[in-house]
């Protein structure tokens, strides 16, 4: 496993986040090298770096960046018929009850 890999999964093993001087010291490297794989992992948007003081001692709090899942998107309730609704996209200023691509669609919601 690549050193950055490691120093990532430690990352990530702590919710909460962990503390940079704390870190070093865990995967046993040097605090310089620690940093700059710290702030590639950031760079690549990977964990977030919080100032922090350690017993009196400058550091930062780092944790790991949780990326939402994007849900599908849905576009049913604008079909009918396979047809999308006349109103999505539509750059008309009509009034909907006297609108007829949108009297026809919901003719055929009616229809099903």
């Amino acid at each position: 496993m690549e050193i950055e890999e490691k120093i990532l999964k430690l990352i990530q093993s702590k919710k909460s986040g962990i503390l940079q001087n704390e870190l070093w010291k865990t995967a046993k490297i040097d605090s310089s090298k620690c940093s700059r794989i710290v702030t590639k992992l950031e760079k690549d948007g990977l964990i977030t770096r919080e100032q922090d003081s350690s017993k009196g001692t400058k550091t930062y709090l780092l944790k790991p960046v949780v990326k939402k899942e994007k849900k599908a998107k849905n576009f049913n309730l604008l079909m009918t018929r396979d047809l999308f609704s006349p109103c999505t996209g539509c750059s008309l200023e009509c009034i909907p009850e006297n609108c007829v691509p949108l009297s026809e669609w919901v003719y055929c919601l009616e229809v099903e």
